[in-house]
């Protein structure tokens, strides 16, 4: 499924520290386990903890994070 939005509208859709946050994360290789399904695309970001990520495919605002206790198998 195509995402309804890019790039663009998502940086200028959210405030500048929450975008490079975002940014900084994935470039330094936290965001991990990125997959496509139904609704949208979820991935695996390493914080603190690990946590699971989800966003719409529609709406990149509409979305949700959820901490888990992995396994050691996830880097």
């Amino acid at each position: 499924m195509r995402p309804a939005y890019n790039l663009d509208k998502i940086k200028f859709g959210t405030d500048g520290p929450t975008f490079e946050r975002a940014v900084g994360l994935y470039e330094s290789g936290k965001v991990t386990q990125f997959e496509e399904d139904l609704g949208g695309y979820s991935a695996v970001v390493s914080g603190t903890q690990p946590y699971r990520v989800f966003v719409s495919a529609r709406h990149y605002d509409r979305g949700s994070q959820k901490s888990h206790h992995f396994s050691d198998d996830i880097h």
